[in-house]
C-alpha cells in the first residue's frame, strides 16, 4: 500500500542532494476522461456529423430504401436537431436553472444536389444560391435570440430534390454540412475550438472513445461477426449510428486518432467483440501509422461485456458456450487475443509500454470474475502481467433520489457513497478499492488498478427531487466530492488512472455526467475546475510526452507518512454476484 499524499507539492531531499519541489498535481497525469461524439455544445464542426434525424416531410422515419449506402436521403426529407433541455418536449423541464445552450449566430450550409430548403422550425433560411457548374446548393440558417420556449428544437425541410440538374425531382441530396457559427464552409478545422480546449484545460493523461464509438449495442447477434469493410467511415451521412441502415457504430477510428493527435492526450479505445481478427489488425496498423508516436495507446474489449443490459454481453456468452468455456474466461480470452494481436503489429516490446491492454470487469465481481479470468489467462497462455497492463472497474458514487432531501443531505449521501467503496474486507464481495490494489499487485500488473468510468451517478430517469439533485452537481460540494473519490479514495490508495465520465452532458433525470453542462463555458459549474485543481491545467501545453510506465513508487516512497442523457438506456438492474440479496444500479449505456 502507497503511504497517502498530504499535499499538491512536496519538498524532497535524496541522498544529501539538494532539496527540490515535485508538483504532484503534475507527477504523472493519473486522471483522464470520457467523451461523447456530441458533446453539450458541440464536438464537430460539422453538426451534421453528429445527428442522425432524417424523415420523410410528414415526419415519418426514412426506411432503407430511401437512403444511399451511405445514409443520405434518396428523397425529399426534413434533418431535426434538437438542443432543448429535458424533458421539455414532454411538457416539464427538469433543470431548475432551464438552462439552455446558446445556439444563436449564422450556420453555413452546403450540400450536393438541388432542392427548395426552408426551416421549419429554430431559425430562418438566408442567401440559397444553386451553382450549377459545381452542382452545389450553400445557404446561411440563422438563428436568433437565446431562450425562450422550445429554443433549441431546429428543423430543415429539403423538397423538390435533385441529385443533379438533370435528375428526375424527388430524387434526395447527399454531402449536407452545417458549420457552427464562426466556422466558414472552408475551414480546415474538424473539431470546435471550445471542444479542443475543454479538452486541454485539464491535464488530462487520456481519453476513452467508449461512447464517441458508440460501444454498446453496436455488435450483430452470434455468430456473426463485424469486418473492417462494415467500419463508420468518414464519408458517411453522420459519425452517429445509422439505424436505419443496421450500423450502430458510432465515430470512424480515423476521428479517434485525430482527436488524441490534435489535444496530445493517450488513447482509450474499445474494440467491438465481434470484431475479427483481421478488423483488429488493421485497426492495430492505422493506430501505429497515424497516431502521434509520443502517445500511448489503451486496449479495451467491449464495454462492460458483463452487462446483461447491452448485446456485447449476449454476443459474449454466445461464443463463451460455442467455445464451451465461462463467460468471464472468454473475456479473458478476447482480451489476450487483443494484446496478441497488436503486440505483432507494433512488435514485441510495445505490451505494457506503448501499448497497454486493460482486462475490464464489474466492481463488485473481484473475486467472482477477476480473479478467475487471471488464473484462465495463467493456465491457458501463461504470466497474465505478459499480456495485461491493467485490471480496472468503474468507480461511480450515488446521488439519492429522496424526496423533499437538501443538497446538502445529498452531498453529504453522495461522500458515504464513496467511503464505503475504499475498503471491503467483509461481506459477500470483498470487492472494495483497496482489494483491487491488491489483486493488481498480487499479479504484478505493470499498470495496477484503474478506473474505467467514474463520477456521480443518480437513479436513472427517476424524477423524485430531481431539482435538488441537479443543484447537487452544480454545488461547490459536488467539487469536494470529486476530488475525495479520485484522491483520496482512489490515487492515494494506489490507483494509477480514473478516467472520468464524461466530458459534458445535459444536466436531467437522466443523470448529469458531465464535468459540465456546456462546453462552450466549462467553469460554470464546479466539477471541472475541480479536476484542474487535482491534476492541474495544461492549456498551451503541446507535445506532452510523460514517462512510458510511470509507477507512482517511485515518488510517493519518499513522502511522508501522512503524505490522496437522455441519449443512453434506461439504467439496467444487475444482480450482484453469487450470494448477494440486492442489485446494483449501472450506469446507462451511451452516455
Amino acid at each position: 500500500m502507497f503511504p497517502k499524499l498530504s499535499a499538491a507539492k512536496a519538498i524532497l531531499t535524496i541522498c544529501g542532494l539538494a532539496a527540490f519541489a515535485i508538483d504532484l498535481t503534475h507527477a504523472a497525469g493519473q486522471l483522464g476522461v470520457n467523451i461523447n461524439l456530441a458533446e453539450q455544445g458541440g464536438t464537430f464542426v460539422d453538426m451534421v456529423k453528429e445527428n442522425y434525424r432524417w424523415s420523410t416531410p410528414t415526419g415519418t422515419d426514412l426506411t432503407s430504401a430511401q437512403v444511399d449506402s451511405n445514409g443520405w436521403p434518396k428523397v425529399d426529407a426534413q434533418f431535426l436537431m434538437d438542443y432543448r433541455p429535458a424533458a421539455e418536449w414532454a411538457g416539464r423541464i427538469d433543470d431548475p436553472e432551464v438552462y439552455r445552450l446558446d445556439l444563436s449566430g449564422t450556420y453555413k450550409c452546403a450540400f450536393t444536389g438541388k432542392a427548395a430548403v426552408s426551416a421549419t422550425s429554430g431559425g430562418t433560411v438566408q442567401n440559397a444560391v444553386y451553382d450549377s457548374a459545381g452542382n452545389i446548393t450553400t445557404f446561411d440558417f440563422k438563428v436568433t435570440g437565446t431562450s425562450g420556449a422550445n429554443y433549441g428544437f431546429l428543423q430543415l425541410g429539403f423538397t423538390n430534390t435533385r441529385r443533379t440538374a438533370q435528375s428526375a425531382t424527388g430524387g434526395g441530396i447527399t454531402g449536407f454540412r452545417m458549420y457552427r457559427p464562426g466556422y466558414p464552409l472552408n475551414t480546415s478545422k474538424t473539431f470546435t475550438d471550445a471542444f479542443l480546449s475543454a479538452l486541454r484545460g485539464v491535464n488530462f493523461s487520456a481519453i476513452r472513445f467508449m461512447d464517441f464509438l458508440a460501444s454498446n449495442d453496436r455488435e450483430p447477434v452470434y455468430p456473426a461477426v463485424l469486418e473492417w469493410a462494415q467500419r463508420k467511415t468518414r464519408q458517411d451521412a453522420s459519425q452517429a449510428p445509422l439505424p436505419v441502415l443496421g450500423r450502430n457504430e458510432g465515430g470512424a477510428w480515423e476521428y479517434v486518432v485525430q482527436i488524441a493527435n490534435e489535444s496530445k492526450r493517450d488513447a482509450w479505445i474499445n474494440i467491438p467483440v465481434s470484431a475479427t481478427a483481421d478488423y483488429v489488425q488493421k485497426l492495430a496498423a492505422l493506430l501505429k501509422d497515424s497516431l502521434d508516436p509520443s502517445l500511448n495507446i489503451y486496449v479495451e474489449s467491449g464495454n462492460e461485456v458483463w452487462n446483461s443490459g447491452f448485446i456485447q454481453q449476449a454476443y459474449n456468452l454466445a461464443q463463451a458456450q460455442a467455445k464451451g468455456i465461462d463467460e468471464q474466461n472468454n473475456h479473458a480470452r478476447r482480451t489476450v487475443e487483443l494484446a496478441q494481436i497488436f503486440q505483432g503489429v507494433f512488435g514485441a516490446d510495445a505490451l505494457n509500454h506503448r501499448v497497454r491492454v486493460v482486462l475490464c470487469s464489474h466492481a463488485p465481481m473481484l473475486k467472482w470474475w477477476v480473479e478467475p479470468m487471471l488464473q484462465y489467462v495463467q493456465k491457458t497462455f501463461g504470466t497474465p502481467a505478459n499480456y495485461l497492463y491493467a485490471i480496472a472497474c468503474q468507480g461511480y458514487f450515488d446521488l439519492p433520489a429522496t424526496a423533499g432531501q437538501s443538497v446538502s443531505a445529498i452531498l453529504a449521501a453522495a461522500k458515504t457513497s464513496i467511503t464505503g467503496q475504499i475498503d471491503e474486507t467483509g461481506g459477500v464481495n470483498e470487492a472494495g478499492r483497496m482489494q483491487w490494489i491488491a489483486k493488481a499487485k498480487a499479479w504484478n500488473l505493470p499498470g495496477g488498478f484503474l478506473i474505467y468510468e467514474g463520477g456521480p451517478s443518480e437513479a436513472i430517469g427517476d424524477t423524485t427531487n430531481v431539482a435538488h439533485r441537479i443543484m447537487a452537481e452544480r454545488d461547490s460540494g459536488m467539487g469536494e466530492l470529486m476530488k475525495y473519490n479520485y484522491g483520496a479514495a482512489f490515487l492515494d490508495l494506489g490507483g494509477t488512472l480514473a478516467m472520468q465520465f464524461t466530458l459534458s452532458s445535459g444536466y436531467t433525470r437522466y443523470g448529469c455526467w458531465g464535468l459540465t453542462d456546456d462546453i462552450n463555458n466549462p467553469n460554470r459549474n464546479f466539477k471541472y475546475r475541480a479536476l484542474q485543481s487535482l491534476v492541474g491545467s495544461s492549456i498551451g501545453v503541446k507535445g506532452r510526452k510523460k514517462p512510458a510506465q510511470f509507477r507512482p513508487e517511485w515518488i510517493w516512497p519518499f513522502l511522508g507518512p501522512d503524505g490522496r442523457d437522455l441519449l443512453g438506456k434506461q439504467r439496467q438492474k444487475i444482480l450482484s454476484p453469487p450470494g448477494s440479496t440486492s442489485s446494483l444500479d449501472v450506469r446507462p449505456g451511451g452516455q
